[in-house]
């Protein structure tokens, strides 16, 4: 493939400069929505936006404005369509006219051609077009969200039905083709079954990681994003830090689950991948993603694609050279990987997992923690802070940090952070969280604030789970609202929207919750912590009071102090 001629177009970055240029020079936006990892992202830079003609008439006639998704996911949350590279083309005041995924140079040159006469001829029809467009996209957008009172009978069964409807009985997964991970899915279906012993739930689970495993490096290890047959084969090679996640995740729950030692190696083989590829040893902190191709982001190199460098071994992939990593730390999705190690440590004893996500968890309360708030990643110059899914999924790991530890600062961080969310991404009247903090001076397609589902759904989670731990009623009652306003049903009947039920379910039914009374540098306490820990129970709470510094006091119960280390085992009220 030719080489990479894309930087020839006068890309600017997204902000008021970018758009007051297009403004004062009545010119159209050409917005290219990318990712670091994205495979025809680097296609499209060496094919069209090296294309001499396009790099001319965009040049020309339009302010080409470039921005890299994962660093701003609050412009790829407005814009993205469907996938990557996002190719969107803007009126000057930042609204939708018109856009697609990947296009080749020729249909490029027609589509750029075929704006600018709109606009240039037909101004009128063309911002009366882009007006519709916005007030459509709000409609569907508020009809979506649109909120019912108490919650919705049978919303669980319901998800049951889709798991057994979406299998693939035949290669594992949900659904066809293109097959993706959806641990959400496989965690609510061992959740499901330690609850009923239904051995075909089970099932589901483990045969979706069986197929899983054809996405494995079977050389680094890790997880490919997705593979495009039913089978899991012909996978898209770019590996991500929140799919290592979600595998680790899932993995370690198949491990106890089942004791087979295929799972727990599956978990280790991620593990080592992301020690070895996406961890700072020195600092802290996971880096975001490993690239499907080798020489895609050097713009002389010839661009070796993954699929011809995967099925390489050490040694000949090696010699070839190394798909470039994004070392970029962000919040949310090292949120995941902290949560994920830590259970790593608890039910495989994994203690240089539970040392580095503790440094990494620590290590982003220093250089990302700004007053009482996440910023979204490291190396932003303008500090993008407030974004709901930096806080849930950081929120969440700091829980997952205090149960382990029993340090109670991270269980305070983790309530600094619900706090700033109640207050600044709160929807107060219908219940549910914001995308990011409301901002008067925002530039762009200026949708109606929307209520992300996903980060919701971990919203409630963390929520509960934080009434759970205090015995804060404004915890149970902010999650009470944010699942009543997140029965929207596009997702009711989706595989997509089975986490919801995950979360209802641990809302309406209290998990169990042991609370160690001591001594927390005790030996004995410790050694019950662990036991506590690696124990099996999907929802499981554990913490430790120590009479010297925590109130004994969660709720309406007071645990009580004794000259020895005590446990509370509670079941249900129990």
């Amino acid at each position: 493939m030719s080489i990479d001629r894309s930087s020839e177009i006068n890309w600017l970055d997204w902000g008021d400069d970018a758009l007051e240029k297009a403004d004062r020079e009545d010119k159209l936006i050409v917005l290219s929505v990318t990712a670091p990892w994205c495979h025809w992202c680097h296609v499209m830079d060496r094919t069209t936006y090296s294309n001499t003609d396009v790099i001319k008439f965009m040049n020309e006639r339009f302010v080409s404005i470039r921005v890299n998704g994962d660093k701003r996911p609050d412009i790829q949350d407005r814009y993205l369509l469907g996938g990557w590279p996002t190719t969107a083309f803007l009126l000057p005041d930042g609204r939708m006219l018109s856009g697609s995924t990947y296009m080749p140079p020729e249909a490029m040159i027609l589509k750029l051609q075929e704006v600018d006469d709109l606009y240039r001829e037909h101004r009128e029809l063309v911002t009366t077009q882009a007006a519709s467009m916005e007030a459509v996209a709000e409609a569907d957008r508020a009809d979506q969200e649109k909120p019912i009172s108490g919650f919705a009978p049978g919303y669980i069964e319901k998800a049951v039905n889709v798991l057994r409807r979406d299998f693939d009985t035949a290669n594992g997964g949900f659904g066809k083709e293109p097959k993706f991970p959806f641990p959400d899915a496989v965690r609510f279906a061992f959740h499901l079954y330690r609850n009923t012993r239904d051995h075909q739930i089970l099932q589901i689970a483990l045969r979706t990681l069986d197929g899983m495993m054809n996405l494995q490096d079977p050389v680094w290890g890790g997880l490919y994003r997705y593979g495009m047959t039913a089978n899991w084969s012909s996978p898209h090679y770019e590996k991500l830090l929140c799919s290592q996640a979600g595998g680790i995740d899932n993995y370690v729950e198949a491990y106890q689950v089942t004791g087979d030692v295929k799972y727990g190696e599956a978990a280790a083989g991620i593990k080592a991948y992301v020690d070895r590829f996406l961890s700072d040893h020195e600092h802290g902190g996971f880096y975001a993603s490993q690239d499907a191709d080798v020489g895609s982001h050097d713009p002389n190199a010839d661009i070796i694609f993954g699929e011809e460098f995967f099925p390489l071994d050490e040694a000949g992939r090696l010699k070839v050279g190394m798909p470039c990593v994004d070392k970029t730390i962000y919040t949310d999705w090292n949120g995941m990987m902290i949560s994920a190690y830590l259970r790593l440590f608890h039910v495989m004893g994994d203690e240089h997992a539970r040392d580095f996500a503790l440094k990494t968890a620590d290590r982003l309360l220093t250089d990302l923690w700004a007053d009482g708030r996440m910023c979204h990643c490291c190396d932003l110059q303008d500090g993008l802070c407030g974004i709901l899914s930096d806080h849930v999924h950081f929120g969440q790991a700091l829980v997952d940090a205090y149960q382990t530890t029993g340090k109670r600062a991270y269980l305070t961080h983790a309530e600094m952070l619900a706090e700033f969310m109640t207050l600044e991404l709160q929807d107060v009247v219908d219940g549910g969280f914001y995308f990011q903090t409301f901002d008067p001076h925002i530039r762009g397609a200026v949708l109606e604030r929307h209520k992300p589902f996903d980060e919701n759904v971990a919203a409630a989670l963390f929520l509960t789970r934080l009434f759970y731990l205090t015995g804060k009623s404004d915890y149970r009652d902010q999650a009470s609202k944010t699942l009543r306003a997140l029965q929207y049903p596009q997702f009711s009947n989706s595989i997509v929207g089975v986490g919801y039920a995950h979360a209802l379910d641990l809302f309406m039914n209290r998990p169990l919750h042991i609370v160690l009374v001591g001594d927390k540098e005790s030996e004995d306490i410790k050694r019950m912590l662990e036991s506590s820990l690696q124990a099996y129970e999907p929802a499981k709470l554990v913490q430790v009071l120590d009479p010297s510094e925590d109130d004994l006091t969660i709720g309406d119960t007071t645990y009580e102090a004794a000259d020895i280390p005590m446990a509370y085992v509670c079941v249900r009220n129990v």
